[in-house]
């Protein structure tokens, strides 16, 4: 053992070479990250069949959809503290090949803001385009794509699932059994969210304010923005939401966690009391809230029976919720993104990206 390799050696003392020690170990991560994804969605672009009498216009959707996938990516790359070019992530064939294909993910990741973490893109994909209906459709859909990840990760030296960073810890889904409708899996539409897939508290605080600025319904925005004030959001109670998560080749269900349960009022299943333990994410964070977004904006007609727990003397009506949201919440979140990607010297125009 020489010098350098001593633990007692100075450099292991060092808080300046540890940091960029760690550094390193989370971009080499990204770098492996990043490029197990994109060949993962690839492979699914490519199992994907769709009927031949509409097999050019799907064509045209799976280029939209790898087109965000690799924005999304290079974006990350693009905030990561030691900063990473769409080269990095591919050798230089795939590059090509990809850049040729998809010219606008790789001329807009450092300009243009997604509007989606990775996998909730994969969720989207599942749902609007895989014709995903039930939950065992959603689970073997998901089942699949995770597999493969799997495989590939334990193929890669230096990198565990635990520290590959575009997996989602969990997935939701909310419903809404409409009076009179029959109360099976046909008779009402599952709306399924991710969990933030990425990582890093200033990475997952920009992505929190794209979402509410952006993707989010104004009243998964509103519960976010008052999260740290413990205001939630009442929803009717013919609405139910349900979280799992993913473990050897499984989904089991998961109780809310406590920013959830601060944040909506909602049946949750299933649901094990509050024990008001604190949780390591912040408000935002969680599957719940992209499933409740999706669901409002799917069945628009459930706004208007939305209520806040605001004190009696204030209006808690959708109407406040949507009022509160232009004459404070927008602003505010968008000071606070802008303050975020100064950080990180992104532009602060706030264009988002479109394939």
């Amino acid at each position: 053992m020489n010098q350098n390799q001593n633990p007692g050696h100075s450099g292991f003392k060092n808080p300046a070479w540890l940091l960029a020690l760690k550094e390193e170990r989370e971009k080499l991560q990204l770098l492996m990250s990043g490029n197990i994804f994109i060949r993962m969605f690839l492979g699914l672009l490519d199992r994907w069949q769709p009927p031949e009498n509409i097999r050019e216009q799907c064509e045209n959707i799976k280029k939209q959809y790898m087109e965000k996938v690799l924005h999304t990516v290079f974006f990350f790359g693009r905030l990561n503290q030691r900063q990473m070019r769409p080269n990095e992530f591919l050798d230089n064939d795939t590059f090509k090949h990809l850049q040729k294909m998809f010219p606008l993910s790789f001329q807009q990741y450092s300009t243009h803001l997604p509007s989606l973490t990775p996998y909730s893109i994969v969720l989207q994909f599942g749902s609007e385009v895989a014709g995903c209906r039930t939950r065992n459709e959603m689970e073997s859909f998901l089942r699949e794509f995770n597999k493969t990840v799997e495989n590939a990760v334990n193929s890669t030296p230096d990198l565990s699932f635990s520290n590959y960073t575009f997996k989602a810890a969990v997935v939701a889904y909310s419903s809404y059994r409409e009076p009179g409708k029959p109360q099976n899996e046909a008779g009402f539409p599952l709306f399924y969210g991710a969990s933030l897939s990425c990582k890093g508290w200033i990475e997952k605080m920009i992505m929190i304010s794209i979402l509410c600025l952006r993707t989010w319904h104004k009243a998964v925005a509103f519960a976010v923005y008052h999260g740290k004030d413990s205001l939630a959001i009442v929803f009717p109670e013919e609405v139910q939401c349900c979280a799992f998560y993913y473990k050897n080749g499984a989904f089991l269900e998961k109780a809310p966690c406590v920013n959830c349960r601060t944040m909506y009022r909602v049946d949750f299943q299933p649901y094990e009391g509050d024990d008001r333990e604190k949780v390591g994410w912040p408000h935002g964070n969680c599957a719940e809230n992209e499933c409740l977004s999706k669901l409002l904006l799917g069945v628009p007609r459930l706004q208007e029976r939305l209520t806040t727990t605001h004190s009696p003397q204030q209006p808690n009506d959708y109407t406040a919720i949507e009022k509160e949201f232009a004459d404070i919440i927008e602003g505010d979140v968008r000071n606070q993104l802008k303050g975020l990607l100064q950080k990180k010297d992104f532009p602060l125009d706030l264009q988002y990206f479109e394939p």
